[in-house]
């Protein structure tokens, strides 16, 4: 991950770090975390390295986003499926959708406080309908825009627990994961928490995964750095994977929360480079210092099993694992967590952004003028 990426990443957690200092120091709420029994994969499930695929640049749908859209920066993409592209601009605050082959549909947002603008928009989904929904984390909520982003609600009481990633569902809610922290007789936890949300409600139906930990000094800078690998189809099936560096682990939910696999993978896991590391702690650092808490902070020297979650364009699901040079994404059946091949992008590709969604793979390529691209895979 560059330092840019870093710093979009630090610039989010401010309200994380802040709140859990104010609770370390004074204290709230109560809560445990849940476990589930993991089968372990062995053998031909082993996880290919190198990848048996590779991911390559089918299509350009935007050769310049900034003269095609005006748009800045992309900080999180989502595609429905049906002909609709959802982009996020976190520099400009603004949401913009399009169509597959690039025509404009509609834009909001801005950044401010007013009526239809963003503070700090972090994660975006589409559905299938083309309403879009968007979690601002320094506002606090979940905002639910109609297909022509001229309408929205906001769903409030997310403060300092907005979800890090966003999934719309037809029926209007919505899952998500999200880092949460509690407080009681003295004691901290803190930890990742997959849930979901009815329509226009913004306390949680259904908690499928909490895992929570004792709370560290080391963990506010953890609350930066932190991926959130969840997904979810459109039966509203859940998916998620633990947030670990040492397993790799994926679970499968009914919508009611019911289990319907867990299984852990064996994997090589990978080391960040020195200057991986380096940029992370100083990152991390200098986000602490705007707070009250001037904690040190020191980086797991290796990458996390799991950083991100998605259900491709076929309804597989995808597991993105960071490799010993690349990038590599594991494929498996949704309905059986059996592993299908894994797939890393093609070395000479300069991606500063790439997302798996249910309306394919796409990319935001790097340069002065970024283009939006869309990829494929094929057999090496």
């Amino acid at each position: 991950m560059g330092e840019r990426e870093y710093i979009m990443k630090c610039n989010k957690s401010l309200l994380l770090l802040t709140g859990i200092y104010l609770l370390v120091s004074t204290g709230c709420g109560s809560g445990e975390g849940t476990g589930s029994s993991v089968v372990m994969r062995r053998g031909e499930d082993t996880l290919m390295s190198p990848a048996d695929s590779m991911i390559f640049v089918s299509d350009t749908i935007s050769l310049d986003l900034m003269a095609d859209y005006g748009i800045a920066s992309i900080d999180d993409i989502d595609a429905s499926g049906s002909d609709r592209i959802a982009l996020l601009d976190g520099i400009s605050a603004t949401v913009t959708v399009i169509t597959d082959s690039g025509e404009l549909i509609a834009r909001a947002g801005g950044s401010g406080s007013g009526p239809g603008e963003f503070q700090w928009p972090s994660s975006i989904s589409i559905s299938s309908s083309g309403s879009v929904a968007v979690s601002d984390q320094m506002a606090g909520t979940v905002r639910i825009l109609e297909p022509g982003l001229d309408s929205y609600i906001d769903l409030h009481g997310f403060m300092m627990a907005n979800p890090g990633i966003i999934h719309l569902n037809p029926d209007g809610g919505f899952t998500g994961m999200r880092m949460i922290f509690r407080s009681e007789d003295g004691t901290t936890v803190i930890g990742h928490q997959t849930a979901l949300w009815l329509e226009n409600v913004s306390e949680t139906a259904v908690i499928y995964k909490e895992d929570l930990e004792l709370f560290t000094p080391n963990d506010f800078g953890r609350s930066i750095v932190t991926p959130y690998p969840m997904a979810c189809n459109s039966a509203g099936v859940v998916y998620a994977a633990d947030v670990s560096s040492e397993e790799y682990i994926l679970y499968s939910f009914e919508r009611d929360g019911t289990l319907l696999w867990s299984f852990e993978y064996p994997f090589e896991r990978t080391l960040k480079t020195e200057a991986e590391i380096l940029t992370e702690e100083d990152m991390v650092r200098r986000r602490m210092q705007q707070t009250a808490h001037q904690a040190d902070y020191t980086a797991d020297p290796y990458n996390y099993a799991v950083s991100s979650l998605a259900i491709g364009p076929q309804g597989r699901l995808w597991a993105q694992r960071p490799g010993a040079e690349n990038v590599l994404f594991d494929v498996f059946d949704p309905e059986t967590g059996q592993l299908l091949f894994s797939a890393s992008v093609e070395e000479a590709l300069d991606l500063l952004r790439l997302e798996v969604t249910r309306g394919g793979i796409l990319g935001v390529t790097s340069g002065e003028n970024p283009s939006l691209v869309r990829l494929a895979v094929a057999a090496h």
